[in-house]
């Protein structure tokens, strides 16, 4: 079975900068929809990330109904 693209994003690494010192610091999907925090291991500046309106939380249901939507239109 495949495993979906919420779960995906979930467990997907992604590179953001240091507000601080703009060193690029390794977060996953999971620890943004838990708004977590994070230090970074430049500055050790405490980083709160935060997922505002639950954006990329909701983001994987978004891009399956986009994909879907663009499916369903080629075969009309």
């Amino acid at each position: 079975m495949a495993e979906s693209l919420d779960s995906q994003l979930l467990r997907a690494d992604l590179d953001v900068e240091c507000p601080e010192c703009r060193y690029p610091i390794w977060v996953t999907g999971a620890e943004i929809v838990a708004q977590a925090a994070v230090t970074c291991p430049c500055c050790r500046t405490r980083i709160w990330l935060r997922d505002e309106g639950g954006t990329f939380q909701n983001a994987g249901q978004i891009i399956e109904q986009q994909i879907n939507d663009a499916l369903k239109d080629l075969w009309r």
